[in-house]
């Protein structure tokens, strides 16, 4: 425990000392320097913030990561077109506005939805950043918004594209991942608002499906929790098959946790299934009694195989956060919602 510890800490100071040398490389530095020196620290920075996922404090992730976000801009001020950097920034508003946004904006969701959402607004105003940031980075590699809406009508267009353009290095594979998963994302919250933008919904499935088919386990399973979520959600969705790829998920990542609630949300309250919300409530308390034995220290605690993998410890805070939600909005709501 001392040394997952340890190993924290010391991925959060890397990531610190390499900001504050980008800091004060733009303060003294001369142009050309500066920007060699936020290209090589972009690597490590683009490594070190992966430390984020270990987060398993909601409130101090959603306390914390604005501020880090915004030093990133500034960094990329310096260096418009560094492509970790945009990923990171693509990554980290989309994450921000599913894990925070989204997740606050439940209590507006149910059991009607309000005319106004103070976090439905700023889903989608961290959603549309992710989105510029993402798309800054496709076109640094020759790949435009229109070449993106031109192929989407071609059969295997979007893939061509993205393949004759892009490696399947990380940072590609993730900054596709996101650009996808905010236009989805902005599709989803504006819904019958904003038809131009649900025409572009095939662009957001093709970039998942590139950046999935090169590594299906990307992001801890975010691309069996697209597509189901895509299956249900859609017109004349297939529920059964949304069924089978959630159930497939639970198999194949019984850890990660928020897979569950974004089916307890788009399969579950949407279809106003009772049973299924008592089995997914009977695991979530569970799952909430081990998680809260982690957080609170006590001389003699053995980390519990559920967190063998520390990668999912902010995943697992936004379920957690997530099921609390809906679990009061059932108690309060339940003969409307089933």
């Amino acid at each position: 425990m001392r040394e997952g510890f340890s190993m924290f800490w010391e991925k959060r100071l890397l990531t610190r000392f390499v900001c504050l040398s980008f800091l004060l490389c733009l303060l003294s530095s001369c142009s050309s320097i500066q920007r060699m020196a936020i290209g090589a620290g972009s690597d490590l920075l683009y490594e070190a913030s992966t430390s984020l996922e270990e987060e398993n404090n909601w409130e101090t992730f959603k306390q914390g990561v604005p501020g880090n976000l915004k030093l990133m801009e500034v960094l990329l001020s310096a260096k418009p077109e560094d492509e970790k950097l945009l990923v990171n920034l693509a990554r980290g508003y989309a994450g921000y506005a599913f894990g925070i946004n989204e997740t606050m904006y439940l209590k507006d969701l149910y059991p009607d939805k309000k005319d106004y959402s103070i976090h439905k607004e700023q889903a989608i105003v961290n959603y549309s950043k992710a989105l510029k940031f993402g798309l800054r980075f496709l076109k640094s590699n020759g790949i435009s918004q229109k070449d993106l809406s031109t192929n989407m009508r071609k059969k295997g267009g979007i893939k061509a594209l993205l393949d004759n353009n892009l490696s399947d290095s990380s940072h590609h594979l993730t900054g596709v991942l996101f650009t996808g998963y905010s236009l989805a994302g902005l599709i989803n919250l504006y819904g019958k608002d904003k038809m131009a933008l649900a025409g572009q919904l095939p662009v957001a499935k093709g970039l998942f499906d590139w950046a999935c088919g090169k590594d299906r386990n990307i992001s801890h399973g975010a691309c069996d929790i697209f597509y189901g979520g895509y299956e249900v959600s859609k017109p004349f969705g297939n529920r059964d098959k949304a069924d089978g790829i959630f159930k497939k998920f639970f198999k194949e990542n019984p850890h990660n946790w928020l897979g569950r609630m974004v089916y307890t949300q788009y399969f579950i309250m949407e279809g106003g299934e009772e049973e299924d919300w008592q089995k997914q409530k009977l695991f979530m308390k569970k799952a909430e009694k081990l998680f809260q034995d982690k957080l609170k220290w006590m001389p003699g605690y053995k980390n519990h195989k559920v967190f063998e993998n520390p990668n999912l410890g902010f995943y697992q805070a936004i379920a957690l956060k997530r099921y609390s939600i809906l679990n009061e909005i059932v108690e309060k709501n339940k003969d409307d919602i089933f």
